[in-house]
């Protein structure tokens, strides 16, 4: 008996083996979705047949100094921007800064004129 005793104080203790994590994995209610990058839009085109230098205004209020201006050289072309719909509101200013005309276009549109008396503005 003092055999089996010894016998059975003489084993060295098995090791403690940390539980697994679950491989179940927890859903939660509060993980924000990823969101898709946003869609860049094509430019418009914006050709000038004035015969001055003309000034526009990309955005709703032509007074507000971080709306995006832009100047274009008679017979000249350049990219105008769109908003994450393809639209985008573009005035024409006078000499003196001053709204002329607006037009709104939007993103089935291509193209945008200012008229030969800098005073227009024609979008297709």
């Amino acid at each position: 008996m003092l055999l089996l005793l010894l016998a059975a104080c003489g084993n060295p203790p098995e090791p403690m083996v940390p539980a697994a994590p679950s491989a179940e994995p927890v859903a939660s209610s509060a993980a924000p979705e990823p969101q898709a990058p946003a869609k860049r839009r094509k430019p418009f085109e914006i050709h000038s047949s004035c015969a001055e230098v003309a000034t526009l205004v990309f955005g709703e209020d032509p007074k507000n100094p971080e709306a995006g201006r832009r100047t274009i050289a008679p017979s000249s072309t350049l990219d105008g921007p769109r908003d994450e719909n393809g639209n985008q509101t573009v005035w024409l200013l006078d000499e003196k800064g001053e709204p002329l005309v607006k037009v709104n276009v939007t993103k089935g549109m291509k193209q945008l004129e200012i008229g030969r008396s800098c005073r227009t503005l024609d979008a297709r």
